[in-house]
């Protein structure tokens, strides 16, 4: 026994695919059982009195919200207008985050003038943009997508920034020794070497801006994935399909990631040797 516990908390050891699927299942698994569990038995008897639906129950309501045969929920529309808000506020953060990142990682007064900045909008509660959006922009698309960019670059600008200042300082002096100019350091050195951390940086920017379409869209949204779940919670207390609607989200936020990591093995492929 004590030999596998060893084996299993052994530190930075290769985990085999298969066995590495195996470990990620079993979580779900046991959260699937203790589900199962507490939902068991008549509506009366279930755990906080029968407001979490047994998993049969978000299965069904999840299948009729596919199938259409709930025609007063689209749910198509509301995941393409949840994700083309996400896309379009993480555009625009990274359209602003992208070039004063790398300035403020390559020039020390530029970081010195930002940093204050930064630090600000690192430690202001997300959740208190919403009314100061709304009183920006005021409750239609513009609010929705201000808040999400606004969410992303209070994420990213420190991702990016780090991301630079984390290249060695041996490959700046290599290049000054070989003649290189200010144009070329940033370019040729600071950009492509931070560039894979930048890109798993936007990785999770994204994910981020995901994570809060709930909250973009609580308030005044015509569609979209976190209105429906708004509208399900007030009318009839429809828990099976908040639950449905919440896995959604985790699943499409899931395939989303996978995708940007595919997209990160593709173009940083010496990253895979690691």
């Amino acid at each position: 026994m004590k030999r596998l516990i060893d084996r299993f908390f052994a530190i930075r050891v290769p985990v085999g695919r298969i066995q590495a699927i195996c470990l990620g299942l079993l979580p779900i698994l046991l959260g699937l059982a203790v589900w199962f569990s507490l939902t068991r038995g008549p509506i009366e008897t279930r755990h906080g009195s029968g407001l979490v639906p047994q998993p049969n129950e978000v299965a069904n309501a999840g299948y009729k919200l596919i199938t259409r045969q709930d025609q007063t929920r689209n749910i198509y529309k509301a995941a393409m207008d949840s994700l083309r808000r996400v896309s379009l506020g993480f555009l625009i953060a990274m359209a602003i985050c992208l070039p004063i990142g790398i300035a403020m990682g390559s020039f020390s007064r530029v970081q010195a003038l930002m940093e204050p900045l930064m630090t600000f909008g690192t430690y202001t509660p997300i959740a208190v943009l919403v009314p100061l959006t709304m009183s920006s922009f005021g409750t239609d698309e513009k609010q929705k997508v201000g808040f999400l960019a606004i969410a992303g670059i209070c994420y990213l600008l420190p991702a990016i920034f780090r991301s630079v200042c984390q290249v060695d300082d041996v490959f700046l002096q290599t290049a000054y020794t070989l003649g290189a100019t200010k144009r070329h350091i940033v370019t040729k050195i600071l950009i492509p070497i931070s560039a894979a951390d930048a890109f798993d940086a936007m990785r999770m920017a994204f994910s981020v801006g995901w994570t809060w379409i709930m909250v973009a869209e609580a308030i005044a949204a015509e569609t979209g994935l976190g209105k429906m779940i708004e509208v399900a919670r007030g009318r009839g207390q429809r828990s099976d399909i908040v639950y449905f609607l919440v896995l959604l989200i985790v699943a499409i936020g899931f395939v989303i990631d996978k995708a940007f990591a595919w997209t990160g093995r593709q173009l940083f492929p010496y990253r895979n040797a690691r």
